[in-house]
């Protein structure tokens, strides 16, 4: 599947809207040409290729209701995919390409806070909004505004919540151990940054913060330290992949306390990979496919049909509900799309986002504050007979 993608995102990329050529609008349609083009940058290798897989199923699933539905201002959607790979370097180029030589509305990705730490930035130079659906490490979007945006609340309202459930069903928990990905953006701020405030304020001890990299298989020795100590309790900040090789060393050398993983670990892969050794997870979520309301049941069925029967995580409902917002301010803000009007349909579109309030969407109530970071809910779970469950 994923070569089937690459082969499909080399095809859009190449291909090339020439402003000056516009087609004249389609029949009955409110906007010019014969396509609403917009961006997506979503890794379909490397570290989070299970959230650029499942981010990227979310939006073609909206961009096929939407166009079967009469598309937006009477026009299809046209998604512009560039595949990322997890790589800053080319996100950067990614987000340059869509926005200069496709010259999309607007870009929906990356998955990373390390992607949208560098894409950000451009999207106010380049004055092209973009939204990302996972990015959570603090302060991305503050100096961008209206161009920058996230659609998870952010890792120190997640982490908080997180502990705050572990601690009600383990309540001896007095002291806690770190052990991060380095080399991850997200990873690093939950454990060098959100975390130490948030044990402080619940009054636990850190006894050591242990490093390791990306691609690291053995973790043997960064487990015996983490143990030395007697911890009640262990972080793990990290990818689904890490955090279930770790979880699977700490049961080896006879760990039995309660784990709490970072917001990269909300995801289904994590159960798949970790099985019984991640019995008992802690983490969150604001995007729980469990929801019981119609739009995410259906939705969630439609991706279980397109994923091989995988559970989404948080991107794929999240990306959904962007196109969907997306949808929507392009048809109330009278974004035209005239080629020689790209500046102001993409201006009309940043004021769009910064004045979100209360959109009702599979993941809930989106609300962007003003620093262009959603509000929305945050849901505490923890795994259960191999299942991620509410941990109330």
């Amino acid at each position: 599947m994923i070569e089937v993608r690459r082969r499909a995102v080399g095809i859009a990329l190449v291909t090339v809207l020439f402003a000056s050529l516009a087609a004249p609008p389609a029949v009955g349609a409110k906007l010019a040409g014969d396509k609403v083009r917009l961006g997506v940058i979503m890794p379909q290798a490397g570290l989070f290729v299970d959230w650029g897989q499942h981010g990227l199923i979310g939006a073609e699933i909206a961009r096929d209701e939407i166009n079967a539905a009469g598309g937006i201002g009477g026009l299809p959607i046209e998604l512009v995919v560039g595949d990322d790979r997890g790589d800053p370097k080319e996100s950067v180029t990614l987000t340059r390409r869509l926005a200069q030589t496709d010259r999309v509305l607007m870009i929906h990705g990356s998955i990373s806070s390390s992607s949208a730490g560098v894409m950000f930035p451009l999207s106010a130079s380049l004055k092209v909004p973009i939204v990302s659906p996972t990015a959570a490490a603090p302060g991305l979007t503050d100096k961008f505004r209206p161009w920058a945006y996230t659609m998870n609340p952010g890792a120190a309202k997640a982490l908080g919540t997180g502990l705050a459930a572990l601690r009600k069903h383990h309540p001896g928990v007095k002291k806690a151990t770190i052990l991060y990905n380095q080399a991850d953006a997200i990873s690093k701020a939950e454990a060098t940054v959100v975390m130490p405030a948030t044990f402080q304020q619940a009054a636990v001890e850190v006894l050591d913060s242990i490093t390791f990299q990306t691609g690291d298989l053995d973790f043997s020795a960064q487990v015996t330290r983490a143990l030395a100590k007697q911890p009640d309790m262990l972080f793990l900040g990290s990818g689904s992949r890490e955090a279930a090789l770790i979880a699977k060393e700490a049961r080896r050398q006879g760990y039995k306390g309660p784990l709490q993983g970072g917001v990269a670990t909300a995801t289904p892969d994590l159960v798949t990979l970790g099985g019984d050794a991640v019995e008992g997870w802690y983490t969150t979520t604001y995007a729980w496919n469990e929801r019981p309301i119609p739009r995410m049941q259906t939705f969630v069925k439609k991706f279980l049909e397109r994923s091989g029967g995988k559970r989404p995580n948080s991107s794929g409902p999240a990306m959904y509900d962007q196109l969907f917002i997306a949808k929507t301010c392009v048809e109330a803000t009278g974004v035209t799309n005239k080629p020689d009007d790209l500046e102001s349909d993409r201006d009309k579109l940043a004021k769009c986002w910064a004045a979100l309030k209360g959109y009702d969407g599979a993941i809930g109530s989106v609300t962007m504050n003003e620093l262009g970071v959603n509000v929305g809910q945050i849901w505490a779970l923890t795994v259960k007979k191999g299942v991620f469950t509410l941990a109330e």
